[in-house]
């Protein structure tokens, strides 16, 4: 009788055991919070803009999505996520002409940005949009933004890494294109990464064929000393009349070394 019980609890205990092995735990079903791509805010040395109440100087980091000076490419950031347990993030694109979104990147969550280094067409805007995974795989989908290239000026003189007396010098570059006729010049010191300088040119020659553009090294406060580096490019911008908004590049960064005559 002894025997005939004890085979009885064993039974009902491993019944148990089997049952309480099917339960799986209450599954995450919530989706993180939705992602926020920022737009293109502005350009380095711009005018300050207001970002939640305070004037933001805009620069490379904080301007939104834009080109880069490294190549023919689209910096796509986003604000930061207030989520603890995210897992990745698919990046989608499409343009005007493809209007189906394509999946071109799954990056990790902890990156805050997206570098497009497809080969991009000059002139054609492309839109992007994010989804926004947790580790239980629910996903929130952000709103889009976009950004259309133009093809890079080119730095000509000076060289790069070239000693120069600034009383006699001017930046030359050539257009990446004829139909580009604003620029802005741009100038940091080297050693503490300051922009130094900006300016806006527009380039708007009158006789054929047209001279390459140049601007005048500009007289600065403090003033140089020898042996002291700047950092220099050109950004250049044209307005599509049709989406109202500034196409845009950056060229790449030379630097030039004080050295008077």
């Amino acid at each position: 009788m002894k025997k005939i019980s004890f085979l009885a609890a064993l039974i009902m205990l491993v019944l148990l055991c089997s049952c309480a092995g099917n339960d799986s735990p209450e599954k995450d079903k919530i989706p993180p919070t939705t992602p926020k791509l920022i737009p293109h805010l502005g350009d380095t040395g711009d005018d300050p803009i207001t970002i939640d109440g305070a004037l933001v100087n805009l620069n490379d980091d904080n301007n939104g999505i834009d080109a880069v000076s490294d190549g023919n490419w689209i910096k796509v950031p986003w604000e930061k996520f207030v989520d603890n347990d995210l897992s990745h993030v698919k990046v989608f694109r499409y343009t005007e002409s493809n209007p189906e979104p394509n999946l071109i990147a799954t990056v990790p969550a902890a990156d805050n940005y997206y570098l497009d280094q497809s080969s991009l067409v000059e002139r054609q805007w492309y839109y992007y949009y994010v989804e926004l995974y947790d580790a239980s795989g629910n996903f929130s989908v952000s709103d889009t933004v976009s950004y259309a290239i133009l093809a890079k000026s080119i730095l000509t003189s000076p060289a790069d890494g070239e000693y120069v007396d600034p009383t006699e010098l001017s930046l030359c570059w050539e257009r990446g294109d004829s139909q580009t006729n604003k620029f802005k010049v741009l100038l940091w010191d080297n050693d503490t990464g300051n922009l130094v300088f900006d300016y806006d040119y527009y380039y708007t020659p009158n006789v054929e064929p047209s001279p390459p553009p140049e601007f005048p090294f500009p007289v600065l406060t403090p003033a140089p000393v020898n042996g002291q580096v700047y950092r220099w490019r050109i950004d250049a911008f044209d307005l599509d009349s049709e989406h109202n908004l500034e196409m845009g590049s950056e060229s790449l960064e030379r630097t030039l070394i004080i050295h008077y005559n």
